[in-house]
């Protein structure tokens, strides 16, 4: 995982996230992919400090989610996040969940994050300093996002 992607420090696997399989339940690898998108987030101001001084946050709009490898209790998990396109409302991302041991991608999500106004509950623009935030880093994360072939893909059974 190196590349100008925004990579995580060790995301907290937490026995509570454990299923009667033994490994993380599935909605436990997006509560790890929403915790590294939200650090990727406050990086550039995204944070509390946003939502309680300007009155405005994020909402999930669309994910795509793959389950590739299983996550167990003690594994170390980082996840990298890519941001690949925006507008003035939307930013398209993507973020991979990936053991430190071995390497392996353990879970891909590709989404689409919205700017929301709490006062109205409505998608409203960007602050001009956040769209040329996420601008630069979709520049950045260019020679990342090329190489992610799993993007783009539609839910369904290959027949």
């Amino acid at each position: 995982m190196t590349d100008a992607a925004f990579v995580t420090d060790p995301l907290p696997v937490e026995r509570s996230y454990l299923d009667h399989n033994g490994h993380v339940n599935m909605a436990y690898h997006l509560v790890l992919v929403d915790q590294a998108l939200d650090l990727a987030f406050a990086a550039f101001g995204v944070d509390g400090a946003y939502v309680e001084d300007l009155g405005l946050s994020t909402f999930a709009g669309e994910m795509h989610v793959r389950y590739l490898n299983e996550i167990n209790f003690g594994d170390v998990i980082r996840g990298r996040v890519v941001f690949l396109e925006a507008d003035a409302k939307r930013v398209r991302w993507a973020v991979e969940l990936a053991r430190e041991a071995d390497g392996a991608v353990t879970t891909t999500v590709e989404g689409v994050t919205l700017s929301v106004s709490l006062a109205t509950r409505r998608v409203t623009p960007f602050p001009d300093t956040v769209q040329l935030a996420i601008a630069a880093l979709i520049e950045s994360h260019e020679t990342a996002a090329a190489k992610l072939d799993w993007l783009g893909r539609r839910v369904g059974m290959r027949r």
